[in-house]
């Protein structure tokens, strides 16, 4: 259950630093929810395939839930691959503004040591 809550908690998380930013869901309400769904089930399936090939293997853990969604395909992957898509998708998506933020700190900082003012 430990895993399932810090999980939950995570994407609360990524949920508050889009909402801040308008990055992802907020920015474009439908077009987010369909990547991220698109992208969630594209990791759903390959998870699917690699347990019948035999690749990934449940085990059993103290800190999860017992809940299985499929055949050694416990809950939690469900949120983990979920959480890896939203990640990407605010990491992607927030690197170019945090990059127009930092430049224009600099510049900032460059125009108060010259006497000016900048002005994006």
């Amino acid at each position: 259950m430990i895993y399932l809550g810090t999980l939950v908690f995570l994407l609360v998380c990524m949920g508050l630093l889009d909402a801040k930013g308008k990055l992802f869901i907020f920015r474009h309400p439908l077009r987010g929810f369909l990547a991220l769904a698109l992208g969630t089930g594209f990791f759903v399936f390959w998870d699917v395939l690699a347990i019948r090939a035999g690749i990934f293997l449940h085990k059993e853990s103290q800190f999860m839930t017992g809940i299985m969604v499929g055949e050694q395909f416990p809950l939690e992957e469900v949120f983990f691959l979920e959480f890896l898509c939203y990640c990407s998708m605010i990491a992607f998506t927030g690197l170019p503004v945090a990059a127009r933020a930092l430049r224009n700190r600099r510049l900032d900082a460059v125009g108060r040591r010259q006497g000016g003012s900048h002005v994006s």
